[in-house]
């Protein structure tokens, strides 16, 4: 444990010194793996599904702030959507404006959450995301639900994009709607990771704040294994499709960044748990305080130097 305090203590003294140059670098890394994710899982339109674009937009989300990351994806989305289907193009636009409506509004510095979100579910790792319950409150899971709304409809299409295309497909304007809408409902994997993120989330986070002791661990624990059983029961019984493999390995990322978060990011230590009582004029207080983990970086030693002078008429005076 002293170990993992001395190492928290390092990198946020390095990063106090490089926040600046740590944060760009990390918002060109994700911006990056979430535009080359979505082109992977698109690529109806080949003059905009290219690295080099993924990389350049990757450069320019680095000097903006990290709510431009969702931005440019649902851009790059409605791109790719318009090879398919004006249509198409037109109800992502929506769903976007929407949710920014809704939440990015008065909440913009959550929507990284979003991207992180689709790249995860894209990627069959959702249970990476259960961790995220223990740094945000119930209201901002809402955000979760819209990646994995964005994420069904990149499968859906993905899917049908031959029928819905509207240069070769045979349906009408309102029949590829229909059957976008109809798919997204009905789709067995994206409502049973609807549900199982949704109730795994809320358990974690209202269980996180809860005044029990270790009830980050507890909470997380928790939500895992409700989600694991959850989503692999469902598996089977829906036919859902999901990857067992991918779910594994979610669960193990899941793990690694518990451990992290719990030790780096809350560090509280349970057994010196304290219960404090006041009052005033119209209430008594009952307070539980639970003190957070910290270690100085350098042990600092103190050293007496005693003078050649003091020493001897010290021994002057005793003897």
């Amino acid at each position: 444990m002293k170990l993992l305090l001395r190492a928290r203590e390092v990198i946020k003294a390095f990063y106090e010194l490089y926040d600046r140059y740590i944060d760009a670098a990390g918002r060109f890394a994700f911006s990056l793996s979430v535009y080359l994710t979505v082109m992977y899982h698109t690529g109806y339109n080949i003059r905009i599904t290219h690295p080099m674009i993924a990389v350049v937009l990757a450069v320019i989300s680095a000097f903006l702030p990290v709510s431009a990351i969702p931005i440019f994806t649902g851009v790059l989305l409605a791109m790719e959507f318009a090879s398919v289907s004006i249509e198409l193009a037109a109800i992502t636009v929506i769903i976007l404006l929407i949710m920014l409506l809704t939440y990015f509004v008065f909440k913009a510095g959550d929507s990284w959450m979003l991207a992180l979100s689709l790249v995860m579910l894209l990627w069959g790792l959702s249970p990476a995301l259960l961790p995220l319950a223990l740094l945000v409150q119930p209201i901002q899971i809402i955000v979760v639900i819209f990646g994995i709304i964005l994420y069904a409809l990149i499968i859906v299409v993905k899917k049908d994009a031959s029928v819905l295309s509207s240069t070769t497909g045979t349906l009408t304007i309102g029949g590829r709607v229909n059957l976008l809408l109809n798919d997204l409902v009905t789709n067995q994997k994206f409502l049973l990771i609807l549900l199982m993120l949704t109730v795994s989330l809320l358990l974690i986070s209202l269980v996180r704040r809860s005044r029990i002791s270790y009830a980050p661990l507890i909470s997380a624990v928790a939500g895992v294994v409700l989600y694991m059983i959850g989503i692999l029961l469902g598996n089977y019984f829906m036919s859902a499709g999901l990857p067992v493999v991918r779910l594994i390995i979610g669960g193990l990322i899941a793990a690694g960044a518990t451990f992290f978060i719990i030790n780096f990011v809350i560090s509280v230590d349970y057994n010196r748990t304290e219960q404090v009582q006041f009052e005033d004029d119209e209430y008594y207080y009952y307070v539980k305080a639970v003190p957070k983990i910290s270690i100085a970086l350098t042990d600092k030693k103190v050293e007496s130097i005693t003078g050649t002078n003091a020493v001897s008429d010290e021994k002057g005076e005793t003897g």
